[in-house]
Formats: structure tokens, sequence, C-alpha cells
């Protein structure tokens, strides 16, 4: 009992230290967001003395409001691209998982081994591709590339495989086509594994800064991760505005914690991702 009660501690430590951890982060750059550049200097730890809101008015009027145009693209992006990456991932996870065909084994490890190669590698070749179907600085570059994504497929693939097929002869019993199946069934019940993977993959999206970074050049199309890091102003004290940086990183993680609270529920059932077994 001794031992259980002491082991049951030092987790709990662990647990404690491992949380600190990764809040002082957060609660850095929220008490920063509301002081001025002169006392956050002197102060960057404690809370501040007097709370301002002008970096958060300055940076929404920064460069003619550019902020709040980005800010926009990022969630328009992220939004667009999660969710035709979920269905079109969910779809062919249904394809593998549940149907026979020539050479889907053969097809499956090919789409898995592309998953091996580093994206960075494909870049310049991509580069060229779509400079050439002229699609530098859109909102396709942002969107399209990536919608196959193979990550998702084969996490859904591996929860539907632990799913009773007998529920798909019953509903073909009763006339059900193929597409019926796949949208009245196989995706309401693999709500677990879409909720967690859609956070993932949103947060992936809003967080991209390499690709957006090399395809985009116009402000009017870029997401506010590439935008942030640039921004500049000659009344900081410091070179590179800390301040109005702080209300930047505050704003950019408010749609994470939307998201995460929006499939909350999916997220936290997912841990049972294949134990439901025929």
């Amino acid at each position: 009992m001794k031992n259980s009660t002491g082991q049951k501690s030092i987790m709990l430590l662990f647990l404690s230290v491992c949380f600190l951890l990764s809040i002082i982060p957060i609660y850095m750059m929220l008490i920063d967001s509301f002081k001025t550049g002169t006392e956050l200097a002197r102060n960057s730890w404690r809370f501040p003395v007097n709370f301002v809101t002008e970096n958060y008015q300055r940076l929404m009027s920064y460069s003619g409001g550019v902020i709040i145009r980005t800010y926009l693209n990022g969630l328009f992006i992220g939004v667009i691209y999660t969710a035709v990456s979920i269905i079109i991932s969910a779809l062919a996870a249904f394809a593998f998982s549940k149907y026979k065909f020539a050479g889907s084994a053969v097809i499956f490890s090919f789409l898995l081994a592309a998953m091996m190669i580093p994206g960075e590698i494909t870049i310049p070749p991509l580069y060229i591709f779509f400079s050439r179907i002229k699609w530098l600085n859109t909102y396709y570059v942002q969107i399209f590339p990536g919608i196959a994504n193979v990550f998702c497929m084969f996490m859904l693939k591996q929860y539907m495989d632990g799913l009773p097929s007998s529920l798909i002869e019953s509903a073909r019993l009763d006339g059900a086509g193929h597409f019926t199946v796949f949208s009245r069934i196989m995706f309401p019940i693999s709500s677990p594994a879409v909720g967690a993977l859609a956070i993932l993959t949103f947060l992936g999206k809003w967080n991209d800064y390499l690709w957006p970074r090399i395809f985009i050049t116009n402000p009017k199309f870029m997401p506010i991760m590439v935008i942030l890091p640039t921004i500049k102003d000659k009344d900081s004290t410091w070179a590179v505005p800390r301040e109005i940086m702080m209300a930047g990183c505050t704003i950019v993680v408010v749609p994470l914690i939307i998201v995460f609270f929006i499939f909350q529920k999916h997220f936290m059932s997912s841990v049972v991702i294949g134990a439901v077994k025929e």
C-alpha cells in the first residue's frame, strides 16, 4: 500500500511539473500582451502594473489592417482544408478497410511509403509546377496540395478495421448503397477518430509557415502565421515589437482553443480507437 501511495505521489509531482512547464509560456504570453514595451523590458514575469489594450489596437491597425485580413485568411484556409481533407481521407479509408480490390495492398503500401519522403524535397518541383499553372499567390495552392492526407487515411483505416463488417452487410440487405453506408453508418461511427484528426489537421494547417512563406508573397493571400513574424513598429522599445508580438500570439491561440472545445468530446473518446472488435 505504501509503495502504491509513493508511486502515485511521484506521478502526481511529475505531472504537476509537466503542467507548469507547459503553462508558463502561455501565462507569459498572455500577461505580456497587456504591458507596454517599457514595462515588458523590466517586468516580463509578473503581472502588469497597468493593464493596457494598446498592443491589440496597434496590432489590428498595423499596415492598414493587414492582420485582420491574414487572420481571416488563416481561418478560411484551415477550415476548408480540414473539412476536405477529412472527407477524402475517410472515403479512402473506407475503401481500403471494407472493400477488397486488385492491387489494394500495393497501393496502400505505396501511400504509406510516400509518408517517408520529407516534404521539403518536393517543394522545388512543386514550385515550378504551381508557377506554370498560375497558382502562386492564390488560396488554391494553400488548400488543395495535401488534402489527400495519408496520415489521416491510415489512422481512419485502422479505426474502421476494428468496426464490425456485419453493420455494412445489414445495411446492404436493407438496400443501402455504398455512399449511404459510408455517410450514415461508417462516418458517424468513426466520429471519435474523425474528431481527433480534425483537431490535428487544423492545428497543422493553422501553424503552417514554410509552405505559404514560399508560395505566397502577396499579403492579400497570406495566413497570419507568415505575416506575424514580420511586424515592425518604430514606436516600440524593441527592434522587434515584443509586446505586439505577444498580442498577436494570444489571438492566434484563440481558434485552436475553439476547435479543441468543439471536438473535445470526440478527441477524448478517441483513446478507445481500435478497442471495438467484431
